[in-house]
């Protein structure tokens, strides 16, 4: 693995109505750093000088300089500005190229500051959920594009909300956030400008299912606090008319952001404000300036009353639904994914500072601790961050498994204790067969029940296999149980080095603990990787000890049931009843098919011939458990061996893939 200890990660929250940038390295190695400065928290990169926050608006002036943020929406007057442009929609030019000019511009302007000089660069990205793979897949090239010859990578914006949640601790400490589990039914909502995503952690998984809306962003707010002020206006026509004009296509935008600003500004106000005084709003004025020159003065105010008919007017954007009812909806819709049960509801984003966001979550999931972090418009930036230096520590992990499993360790652990198992399944196959196959098909042979002796054979192995074709042999279930839970520790003293080497538990990777219960295997832990070591170990020991089985009985292991003790006899007797002069050994396959007469059937007693068939049983079973043991152990050079290695690797690849979500 290459020395990947000076990778910056650059978390790019390139959002519809505000940009975060934050940047975290990738301390890939454990011994690369202190356990401090591994896990130190992304820190917010301040961009144009000192912001935190850029409104993420560009505009090009006539020298071909580009100026993003606050100095392009103070030029809006002047040249053409874009704003809030973010959109799945690249093949529109009002979309792709201000989304071009603009990450390019922030991206030279971290660069410029040096903060990327230090080695390898990863920009991590977010996408709203909603989008389709082609959208995702097209943003991606576009960003890549810009980021050249930098790795470039896109996260679910809400998964980034989760990742920080998880990780960054500045939400309390949570069941349902904790590092060593997130099986908890958990639901992020992530509110932006333009879109409201939803990551459901659902209880018994623990891979987010990402979804959301497209259209329901908190922007629909502004532009209803703005067509509501225009509404006011004594000049509504002429502005309206000043606004529709084709050069003063942002004036528009510009006039959006004051009211997303104030529309901010009125979700701080303290509620014990409106109880004292019910007039309590904001209010701002803003020039609007006509074709002819002449300036309007457009004053912008909400008060509760306002914003409370602002939330409930019906949209066009979202189908005649308000924006309060759609989300509503969506998250009525978020919190099925859960099973109608959740633990915890996390909020992200500016706009989840609304007070009627964390209200009507309360109301939706009343038994749900609803969260928003101190700074939740951070969210996004910091969890992208997280997101980058999770995934090279997840690849550096991942190629140490890969390293492991390309060694012939779990092959030589198997091989080392397959004998155990194969003389065990040898012994069991073996145990009773005298007394619950090999009796009932000689006395139903005996009475011509069954014609042939080949007949009687294959009625032995019918009913030999009939208790193996079945998962629910308890017999074998425990044996397979008992061998499993002999080599896991074996197996876990080897993974443990990986484990700690990522800062992981040291039984992280252990295959689940499988024991018998009733007449099934059941897991200690309820997992998809646990029910697959049930499905595949138990299967495919099965079907290897019926195949063998069948062959045994008709080849070494029949000789051994039918050629000695009474049945030797009774063979010989046979054989002179129809004229044989074979050798012994050939006796039973020249008169395998045969009819023999009821005298050659009946030529001792029958209670005779069971007493000397018990008599000899613990010997013959005991042959025949070695016999089979030692076949089990040989067939198809070793396949069982290599079935049961290469079924126990894909259970550590699948553990593994559990595991990379632990990697903090």
């Amino acid at each position: 693995m290459a020395d990947d200890t000076n990778i910056t990660i650059i978390g790019f929250d390139l959002g519809h109505g505000d940009t975060a940038v934050t940047k975290v390295h990738a301390g890939t190695r454990q011994d690369s750093a202190s356990l401090g400065d591994r896990n130190a928290p992304p820190e917010i990169v301040e961009l144009g000088g000192d912001r935190k926050q850029l409104v993420t608006s560009v505009t090009v002036t006539p020298e071909g300089e580009v100026l993003v943020g606050e100095a392009a929406f103070e030029g809006a007057k002047e040249f053409e500005t874009f704003v809030a442009f973010k959109s799945p929609y690249l093949d529109r030019e009002e979309v792709r190229r201000p989304l071009e000019l603009f990450a390019r511009r922030v991206v030279e302007e971290i660069r410029e500051s040096r903060l990327t000089d230090s080695g390898r660069v990863r920009w991590i990205f977010g996408h709203p959920s909603g989008w389709d793979a082609e959208q995702v897949a097209g943003y991606r090239e576009l960003l890549a594009g810009v980021c050249a010859p930098d790795e470039v990578s896109l996260v679910p914006e809400s998964r980034a909300a989760l990742l920080y949640a998880r990780d960054a601790g500045d939400v309390p400490e949570s069941e349902a956030l904790t590092s060593t589990s997130l099986t908890a039914s958990t639901l992020i909502v992530d509110i932006g400008s333009s879109t409201t995503d939803y990551t459901s952690i659902v209880h018994g998984t623990s891979r987010p299912v990402d979804h959301g809306n497209v259209v329901l962003g908190a922007h629909l707010i502004d532009k209803a606090v703005l067509e509501l002020a225009i509404d006011r206006s004594p000049d509504a026509e002429r502005i309206r008319a000043a606004l529709a004009a084709e050069t003063s296509r942002s004036a528009r935008q510009v006039l959006e952001i004051t009211c997303r600003k104030l529309k901010e500004k009125f979700f701080s106000i303290n509620p014990q404000r409106f109880a004292n005084n019910p007039n309590t709003g904001v209010r701002t004025t803003e020039e609007v300036f006509t074709r002819d020159g002449d300036v309007l003065e457009l004053r912008i105010k909400i008060d509760r009353n306002d914003m409370a008919r602002l939330l409930d007017t019906p949209q066009p954007a979202l189908d005649g639904l308000s924006w309060h009812n759609a989300y509503r909806r969506d998250l009525g819709a978020a919190l099925s994914h859960t099973g109608g049960e959740v633990d915890m509801i996390l909020l992200t984003g500016g706009p989840s500072r609304m007070r009627f966001v964390q209200e009507t979550a309360r109301e939706l999931a009343p038994d749900a601790q609803v969260m928003l972090g101190t700074e939740p418009e951070f969210a996004i930036a910091r969890g992208l961050a997280l997101a980058g230096r999770m995934d090279e520590r997840t690849r550096g992990f991942r190629e140490d498994v890969e390293r492991f499993l390309a060694t012939e360790t779990v092959s030589d652990l198997v091989n080392e204790r397959l004998p155990q198992l194969t003389e065990a399944m040898g012994a069991a196959v073996a145990s009773g067969l005298t007394e619950n196959h090999v009796i009932p098909a000689f006395t139903a042979w005996r009475r011509r029940d069954i014609v042939t002796i080949d007949g009687m054979r294959n009625r032995i192995i019918s009913g030999v296999n009939a208790e193996l074709d079945s998962t629910d042999n308890i017999v074998l279930n425990k044996i397979v149980t008992d061998w499993m839970a002999e080599l896991r520790p074996e197996l876990a003293q080897h993974t443990a080095v990986i484990c700690r080497r990522w800062n992981l538990e040291p039984t992280a990777l252990s295959l689940p603990e499988v024991t018998v219960s009733g007449e099934k295997m059941t897991a200690q832990v309820s997992t998809s990787v646990a029910t697959d070591v049930l499905d595949n170990i138990s299967t495919l020991v099965n079907v290897a000890i019926s195949g063998v089985v069948a062959t045994a009985l008709f080849g070494a292991g029949s000789a051994i049931i039918m050629a000695t003790g009474p049945f030797a006899v009774l063979f010989a007797a046979a054989a002179i009843f129809i004229g044989l002069s074979t050798a012994k050994e050939k006796i039973m396959e020249e008169i395998g098919d045969k009819d023999l007469p009821m005298a050659a059937r009946k030529i001792r007693s029958e209670a005779s011939m069971i007493r000397k068939l018990r008599e000899q049983a613990t010997e013959q079973e005991a042959a025949l458990a070695s016999e089979l043991a030692s076949q089990f152990r040989s067939d198809g050079s070793g396949r069982l061996a290599r079935e049961i290695t290469a079924s126990i690797e894909k259970q550590l690849t699948s553990v593994a893939a559990e595991v990379e979500l632990l990697i903090a």
